[in-house]
């Protein structure tokens, strides 16, 4: 765990003098400032962005990266893990991918959304995250991206350039994406689905009497109550898109693990399950992280059926608001709240990540986010 001072002149418009660095490298030490985190996210306007730190931390994917956390400071007197929410300005949850078993010095903050890995008040996101990219990059990196969410008007090209800039070695760039995948749950269905295209109402209540009709299927709200790890391995080698084991067996594992992680279904008299749905809930937030629906049902439209029981559930439950995680195909996206993410990306000029990006052109980086992003002919590269 490191401290260094960050000039006063990076934070204008933080209400701080000067900010310190402090960074935390190892899952089990960033998961001691869980509390901390979840402090400052509602002091910052994030309310529940590390309630699930856990969860992330321990993702397929995420497992395969090394964790860094990144705190911003108004104090450096004391130990990293004695710091309190109103010692901080800001918090960034940060990957470094491996290669082979190597650090590739390759740093991504995995947060599609921007949702949930830059904690800082809205007006200051983008300017914390331009100082994080230059502090990692003078200490070896690479290539850098951050993404939170905001608004592009949120973005000064003048100080963001003044913080990554002065090295001719780096480039910068940024894009605004949007990235609605959030609907507003009213008091009642009907109200709830006022808000959604005619075509999409009817396919809703249509598909659900069908499926109640002829398979004389059943909403289970507390799946995960009788659910048995067996039951999920036969659901998903039917699937219309099944998954690994290893990010199966996590599903199950977390599930059963974790406090707020819940598990809807549907299921026929005979006990078989045709669908199952898995998220998070928090502070009146649903948010949607799976999906498995039964192949060869087709004319059921399973995947719309589970959503139709959802719909009403949640907003019996008192649920204000629900997201799907990573958006949805399902013409109810139409319905999605306006929501935009911006990101942040700072390269060196190097043989490293010359090399780097001509292997993405090659090979169409279509699961890679940042290769997309490095490989992006729209994207303009500053240099300062």
């Amino acid at each position: 765990m490191l401290s260094t001072s960050v000039e006063a002149r990076h934070l204008k418009g933080i209400e701080v003098e000067a900010a310190h660095v402090f960074h935390i490298r190892d899952r089990s030490a960033i998961l001691r400032m869980r509390e901390t985190l979840i402090h400052l996210s509602a002091r910052c306007g994030q309310t529940g962005a590390m309630d699930y730190l856990e969860y992330f931390l321990t993702s397929t994917e995420n497992l395969k990266k090394a964790p860094y956390l990144v705190l911003l400071a108004t104090r450096s007197d004391v130990n990293v893990f004695e710091l309190e929410a109103k010692d901080l300005v800001a918090a960034v949850l940060i990957y470094e991918y491996k290669a082979m078993g190597f650090y590739s010095r390759v740093f991504s903050t995995s947060d599609f959304n921007g949702s949930r890995a830059v904690i800082a008040p809205a007006a200051d996101r983008a300017r914390v995250c331009a100082m994080v990219c230059r502090y990692l990059m003078e200490r070896g990196a690479q290539i850098v991206m951050l993404t939170f969410a905001g608004d592009e008007d949120e973005t000064n090209p003048e100080w963001f350039a003044n913080a990554v800039g002065g090295d001719k070695k780096f480039l910068w760039t940024t894009q605004t994406r949007e990235v609605g995948a959030t609907i507003v749950l009213e008091k009642t269905l009907d109200e709830t689905l006022a808000a959604m295209g005619k075509h999409t109402r009817r396919n809703l209540r249509y598909y659900r009497r069908k499926a109640e009709t002829e398979l004389m299927c059943s909403f289970e709200s507390d799946a995960k109550s009788s659910l048995s790890m067996a039951q999920m391995v036969e659901l998903n080698q039917t699937s219309t898109h099944p998954v690994t084991f290893t990010t199966l067996e996590r599903r199950y594992r977390t599930m059963r693990a974790l406090d707020g992680l819940f598990c809807v279904g549907v299921r026929t008299p005979d006990g078989q399950w045709i669908s199952l749905l898995g998220g998070r809930r928090h502070h009146g937030v649903s948010e949607i992280a799976w999906q498995m629906n039964r192949g060869g049902l087709d004319k059921f439209s399973v995947g719309t059926v589970i959503r139709a029981y959802l719909l009403e559930h949640e907003i019996s439950i008192g649920t204000n608001r629900l997201s799907f995680e990573g958006g949805t195909s399902h013409s109810m996206r139409h319905a999605f709240i306006s929501e935009k993410a911006i990101d942040i990306v700072v390269k060196k000029r190097s043989a490293f990540v010359f090399v780097l990006r001509r292997s993405a052109q090659w090979r169409s980086p279509n699961k890679n986010f940042l290769l997309q992003t490095l490989v992006n002919p729209a994207l303009r590269w500053d240099l300062r």
